[in-house]
């Protein structure tokens, strides 16, 4: 059936929907913004629900129209008959907003009411939690949608649902709607895993997609009409200057860790300051990076910051080309105070510090040698004058860091001129030519045999938002420094994952183990041994005879292996003492091997230990006690485990405050480390007490992958992610390694351990020519500590 074009759809239509509780924390400033900011001829359909509009004098204009979804027949019934969908399945399960129909229900069928009583134009759903950044007419919405002859049926913005745009003029987003709220009136949404509006909607966006609908992203729209909720929003100004949200005194953004600031750490570790300032402070959180870096070498650190703070505003933004949050002094203050006091507690550090408001033009002063740090960061703006003036007053302190040296990407885009502050400054500044090698294509630029300066690119693949790389640079001034360990000129391995499910699926999988597993049968904290302990990790090059060597040279030696492990270890004749098991998904699934994982158990010897953890899937746990298993139960420790209040808080006298509603007693053992089993197996043997840990199978790479591998792409396609290869390539120490994702997360977790204090002389490594191999050759290499064997025997 061809498409009916009615109208002209370049008209508009806004539709929002509210409780009382939604009126009174944002809906009220919204209705007010729909009165006073939007041009008069331009439609507001509010819906409302559990709430009696007459005890509120509401914003009132012509084009201002409040509806009752309760005189809406359909949605009373849809109401009553899933009264048990309200998030806890009438009290079975924890309260999870996935399941909560009764809360989904009032945006689907405020946005389809309001679209079949409507035609030929623009129907846009505008969530109550939003705001306005300027005033908008249709001739402002105009520059956000698409032209009249795209055919654009459906418009959304990516990674949330707080804005969507439907075309009435174009029957395909008609049936759509129906067919969204058919699925809320006949009960089909509950055939899927979620039943939020947003997540029911996408599953038929991907299906109508691939009949032909047409499918539009809003594009910089944020710049526009904001979700307060989103803490990415709390930069944003109005049209006068005024900030739509208030900074908070008390709380900072949330950190950004780029690839980059690894190569800061370990500056940091090989010169070992004692005495750190920056540029750019910030939210605080690089200050407390580079002062962990620091006091794994020193007992006392002083940091110095400099920042605009709470005072900063759109024009200094566009100046020195920032598009973070900004944050208020008193909050940055808050948290290095608490930083100060947990260093103090835990690890009998000394953290002091000062912090300095306003432009550093101002506030940062040139200063006689000898200077007040011995490293420095110049991280505040990108404007050749503000760093120009940085470099100038710092350029006495030993070791110099420059933030944002830019080149061009893959695409050739690089940030633009007037933002090429710390490249101007590189390419000025003079050095001795060394070599012949090049740090980048933009390095070494000019030279003086009398210098003293020596000058490097760190190489990079961070991006900027609008196209470009951006790198560290380094400027040593003291004759008399070490130059930089040719590992910082590597680039750093940096994967961020994530969840493989959503957070409410762990939870009510740790609510279910607590009853499976015997409350008598959970791992506890041991006191320190001697006894030998190996975790075999699933490396396709795990070398078995090499395994079998060490186990008959110490036949006491506690062998503990990952399920992907356990088959190969059984075939050769090898039986661990335990298997460790890591895994929130569903038995019947295939891993990430690519095995079902019911398989993995196929054999096993009975007195085998299976450590399951509490976030597992009762899938696993149920057929293990089938198999009548031994079972052990242990606490993966995550961030998400705390008080929600809680979450994101510097950890005092390491006691966690858990959240309650888990179920999980307080003062438990929870078990740290990484992102998979393997790496959680660390911490769990250093729990247990051992304190002789090898490592065998840890690989995290594979043979080249064959030309259809390589075609394999990776992501959750119905979530609406964009699919990535699967197999990647990374060098280390000039070697190129093939792996994927979940490898290269343990390859970065394998590092931050292989680095970590608390386990010097604990760890043991077995392998070689693999990825991790070379990671672990290059933390040898790093040791500038004489060895005690042999040393005294002269």
């Amino acid at each position: 059936m061809p498409e009916k074009e009615l109208f002209n759809p370049m008209t508009y239509k806004i539709v929002t929907c509210f409780d009382e509780k939604k009126l009174k924390k944002n809906g009220f400033k919204l209705l007010n913004e729909f009165r006073e900011n939007w041009q008069p001829s331009i439609e507001f359909h509010c819906y409302y629900y559990n709430l009696d509009i007459s005890n509120y004098s509401l914003p009132e204009a012509d084009n201002i129209h409040y509806h009752n979804l309760e005189d809406i027949k359909e949605y009373n019934t849809f109401v009553k008959e899933n009264a048990t969908h309200d998030g806890t399945e009438d009290g079975v399960v924890q309260y999870t907003e996935l399941l909560d129909a009764l809360s989904a229900g009032p945006e689907v069928f405020a946005i389809t009411e309001c679209g079949f009583n409507n035609q030929g134009c623009w129907l846009l759903w505008i969530d109550p939690m939003c705001a306005t950044v300027k005033d908008i007419r249709a001739s402002t919405l105009d520059s956000y949608f698409p032209k009249i002859k795209s055919n654009v049926d459906f418009i959304y913005t990516p990674e949330t649902s707080y804005l969507m745009a439907f075309n009435l003029s174009r029957q395909t987003a008609v049936d759509i709607m129906g067919d969204w709220r058919g699925s809320y009136m006949s009960g089909e949404f509950t055939n899927y895993r979620e039943w939020t509006s947003a997540f029911i909607l996408s599953r038929l966006v991907t299906i109508y997609t691939a009949h032909g609908m047409t499918v539009h992203e809003f594009v910089g729209i944020e710049n526009l009409i904001i979700n307060i909720n989103d803490k990415s929003s709390i930069n944003v100004r109005d049209s006068s200057g005024k900030r739509v949200i208030d900074l908070s005194d008390t709380e900072t953004t949330p950190d950004i860790l780029p690839g980059r600031y690894k190569q800061l750490a370990d500056t940091i570790r090989f010169y070992k300051p004692t005495t750190i300032l920056e540029t750019g402070t910030w939210n605080g959180g690089r200050a407390i990076e580079m002062a962990l870096a620091a006091f794994d070498k020193k007992d006392a650190v002083h940091y110095i910051g400099y920042d605009l703070f709470e005072d900063a505003t759109t024009q200094t933004d566009k100046e020195e080309f920032n598009a973070k949050p900004h944050n208020t002094k008193n909050a940055v203050k808050k948290r290095l105070e608490e930083f100060a006091n947990h260093m103090k507690k835990e690890k009998n550090k000394e953290f002091s510090f000062e912090l300095h408001k306003g432009n550093v033009r101002d506030t940062l002063e040139k200063r006689k040698d000898p200077f007040v740090a011995d490293f420095a960061l110049i991280g505040s703006g990108n404007s050749e004058q503000t760093v120009q003036h940085e470099y100038e007053c710092l350029k006495n302190t030993p070791v110099v860091m420059g933030d944002h040296f830019f080149t061009k990407d893959d695409k050739d885009k690089i940030p633009d001129d007037r933002y090429q502050g710390m490249k101007k400054l590189f390419d000025s500044i003079p050095t001795k030519k060394i070599n012949e090698e090049k740090t980048t294509e933009d390095g070494w630029t000019s030279f003086d045999e009398e210098a003293v300066v020596r000058k490097y690119v760190l190489p990079s693949d961070d991006k900027v938002i609008d196209g470009g790389r951006t790198h560290l640079v380094v400027f040593l001034h003291d004759e008399k420094l070490e130059d930089i360990p040719a590992e910082l000129k590597q680039v750093p391995i940096v994967v961020h994952p994530r969840d493989s499910v959503p957070k409410e699926y762990i939870r009510n999988n740790i609510k279910t183990n607590l009853k499976h597993i015997d409350k008598d049968r959970w791992v506890q904290k041991h006191p320190s041994h001697k006894d030998k302990a190996i975790i075999v990790s699933a490396g396709p090059y795990l070398d078995y005879e090499d395994l079998k060597q060490f186990i008959f040279k110490y036949p006491k030696t506690k062998i503990l292996t990952v399920k992907h492990a356990l088959p190969g270890l059984m075939e050769n004749g090898i039986k661990p003492w335990g298997c460790i098991v890591l895994d929130p998904r569903p038995i019947t699934g295939k891993s990430t091997h690519n095995i079902t994982r019911k398989d993995l158990f196929k054999e096993f010897d009975p007195n085998i230990n299976f450590f399951v953890a509490s976030m597992t899937d009762p899938s696993v746990t149920e057929y293990l006690i089938e198999r009548d298993a031994r079972i052990w139960g242990w606490h993966a420790f995550t961030d998400s485990l705390r008080e929600e209040d809680e979450q994101g808080k510097v950890i005092e006298n390491q006691q966690v405050k858990l959240s309650q509603e888990l179920g999980i007693p307080q003062g438990a053992t929870l078990i740290t480390g990484g992102t998979c089993a393997a790496m959680r197996g660390i911490g769990m043997l250093h729990t247990m007490g051992f304190r002789d840990i090898h490592l065998f199978g840890f690989d995290c790479c594979r043979d080249e992958p064959t030309d259809k591998e390589k075609t394999e792409t990776t992501g959750d396609l119905e979530g609406g992610e964009t699919p990535k290869p699967k197999y990647i390539q990374v060098n280390v120490k000039d070697q190129t390694y093939w792996t994927t994702g979940e490898l290269l997360a343990m390859a970065q977790d394998c590092e931050k351990v292989f680095n970590d204090p608390g386990l010097e002389g604990v760890l043991s490594f077995h392998g070689k020519n693999t990825m991790v191999g070379d990671l672990w050759d290059i933390k040898e290499s790093q040791e500038t500590r004489p060895k005690f064997k042999g040393y005294y025997d002269d």
